[in-house]
């Protein structure tokens, strides 16, 4: 991926993450703070709920002390405490009462805990109750919930229980107001809008389980585990439903009888809509406000990715140039700024600038030292042949000059002397003269395996005829070999490093010729057994010049690595002494579209 659009990506990646970011922390916000006024909210609702509870119970306690201190019950309770009084003429009194002070439920009973009177279910006089006895003094209790049985089912109900005074006996009257539907819709009008009161009583109610304002409702699935949390924990309990399809957070209160038993729940539940509509809106904006940035990211980030790119990618391929061989590249920095590309820049202009004058001296360092070290090689090899030559043509001047006898004798082996040491000069300046003009090679492809097969079967008659033998190793691999070069070239620089490994092994040894493939390239390793060398020899042995032999212009090694490097190939040698010496030379493999050059002897055969 190219800088521009990594620095696209980045552009684009911060823009989106920060308006991410931001739409989170907001959202997170405002959920913080709609949470944060829905718990005031349900407080509120609480309280008033209970505010609200607390008014019924005054009131209800009010008109059942009235009731207690009316005159008709007064007048019943006479009645009944003489002997053998009868309670049926007061059958339908707590009826008349009821109607009276508006009560949804009026019981009277008897000083044994019996019905003598019931507004809600008739039927049940005489039915004795024997809790209403248990509470010494009635009149000191304050109201409380209780489950009211009717004739249609037990319903929930607020009472308060006061005893008839100015009375020998105990007569009590039992005044309760219904807790359902009307109640939750009384209490609801003071409400939020976005808040619903819930009722839901566990043993059910002649309307059903679970009621609202408008009556009884099915129970939600997801609520009834809050509900059953709440009664059985006796505590409050929050939790998140769906009613109707909407979504509420619910905060479940249980309400206890006299008995701490949980007689019914009160489920505040406050509506989701406000804070899933904010949130949808939250998500809307920063989309769009995220893809605005994208686009804008795209625009301005290309921009300046071009400015800051353009002058890098023109860095590169300048780089690759100079890399290449091109050290008089340039790059155009005029429509830079004055900033640190342009001064990179600059210092890159500079750099190519000193590359060339550095290249230039060290050419002409090169080129001084290397007539240098031609005129010392040159000189050391025609020293030795011009001696003879000297001493030869004085004895002969000098024989001259005497008139001696034996003088066309002397001129004889003179003339034979001179032609030897002239033959040998002629040789040294031929080896220099090769040297200087190395052909160019004609690349063409080449099988490596064959090429020094030849070559091995060309030298064997002479390792194993010598004073004392070299055995001959030979491990060509089995994949293809087929290389690019010019089979002259090559065949004359591997006999010249089977001919250094013969020399290396004087008193006899094994030369190994091994050949792999691996990877697209072909290995060639020609080793010897011989004294080896040490780690400065290795290092100098590809010198021009250098040689460790008594006899040799040091050219060999220099002629096999020009040849090698022409051909795009490396070469080394690993050696250390008395563990003779490796060369390994690296081609690249090709795949022939024609059938390889095979040697003469390849061919004959």
């Amino acid at each position: 991926m190219s800088l521009r659009w990594r620095l696209l990506l980045i552009f684009g990646s911060i823009v989106v993450g920060t308006v991410v970011i931001i739409s989170y922390v907001v959202s997170a916000g405002a959920r913080k703070a709609f949470h944060s006024f829905e718990d005031n909210q349900v407080e509120a609702v609480k309280n008033q709920f209970t505010k609200e509870f607390e008014l019924q119970g005054q009131n209800l306690s009010l008109r059942a002390e009235v009731i207690a201190r009316s005159q008709q019950v007064r007048e019943m309770a006479l009645a009944l405490s003489a002997p053998g009084g009868d309670p049926a003429p007061y059958l339908n009194l707590a009826s008349s009462l009821a109607s009276q002070q508006q009560l949804d439920y009026l019981d009277i009973f008897g000083s044994d805990g019996a019905i003598i009177s019931s507004a809600e279910w008739p039927a049940r006089f005489g039915v004795r109750e024997s809790w209403i006895t248990e509470v010494p003094n009635w009149d000191q209790q304050s109201y409380f919930l209780r489950e009211q049985g009717t004739a249609e089912g037990k319903n929930l109900a607020l009472v308060d229980v006061k005893q008839v005074s100015g009375v020998d006996r105990n007569f009590y009257v039992l005044a309760g107001r219904r807790i359902d539907s009307v109640f939750l819709k009384n209490l609801s009008e003071v409400l939020p809008g976005n808040t619903r009161l819930l009722l839901w009583q566990p043993e059910g109610s002649s309307s059903g389980d679970l009621e609202d304002a408008s009556g009884a409702i099915p129970v939600p699935d997801d609520l009834k585990s809050v509900l059953e949390q709440a009664r059985n924990g006796n505590q409050e309990v929050r939790g998140h439903i769906r009613i109707d399809g909407a979504s509420y957070s619910v905060r479940a209160i249980p309400r206890a009888g006299r008995e701490s038993r949980t007689l019914a729940v009160v489920v505040i539940a406050t509506s989701q809509a406000e804070l899933n509509d904010l949130q949808t809106q939250i998500r809307t904006s920063a989309l769009l406000i995220a893809l605005a940035g994208v686009v804008l990211s795209i625009i301005a980030g290309g921009w300046w990715a071009g400015r800051i790119s353009r002058p890098i990618e023109d860095l590169t391929s300048a780089a690759e140039d100079v890399a290449a061989g091109n050290w008089q590249r340039k790059v155009d920095n005029a429509g830079a700024n004055n900033d640190e590309v342009a001064r990179l820049i600059a210092s890159f202009n500079q750099m190519t600038n000193e590359l060339l004058r550095q290249r230039d001296r060290a050419v002409q360092a090169e080129r001084v030292a290397a007539w240098r070290e031609l005129a010392r090689r040159l000189a050391h090899e025609l020293k030795n042949p011009l001696f003879p030559l000297q001493i030869t043509v004085e004895n002969l001047m000098k024989a001259r000059q005497q008139n001696s006898p034996e003088f066309t004798e002397i001129f004889s082996e003179s003339t034979t002397t001179l032609l030897a040491e002239l033959n040998n000069l002629k040789k040294i300046v031929g080896r220099f003269s090769d040297f200087s003009k190395m052909p160019t090679p004609r690349l063409q492809p080449v099988s490596v395996n064959q090429l020094l097969e030849e070559i091995g079967r060309l030298f064997a008659p002479q390792l194993s005829a010598a004073a004392k033998p070299i055995s001959l190793e030979t491990t060509f691999t089995n994949a293809d070999t087929t290389i690019s070069g010019d089979p002259d070239l090559l065949r004359r620089a591997f006999e010249n490093l089977v001919l250094n490994s013969i020399d290396a092994m004087p008193d006899g040894g094994t030369l190994r010729i091994a050949t792999s493939a691996k990877s697209g390239t072909v290995v060639v390793e020609i080793a010897d057994t011989g004294a080896g060398l040490t780690q400065e020899e290795a290092k100098r042995l590809f010198t021009p010049y250098y040689t460790t032999k008594q006899h040799g212009t040091g050219l060999g090694l220099a002629i096999v690595q020009s040849v090698i490097s022409d051909h795009g190939a490396s070469i080394a040698v690993s050696s250390a002494p008395g563990k003779g010496t490796t060369f390994r030379v690296e081609f690249q493999q090709i795949k022939a579209s024609i059938q390889p050059v095979l040697g003469p002897a390849a061919l004959a055969e």
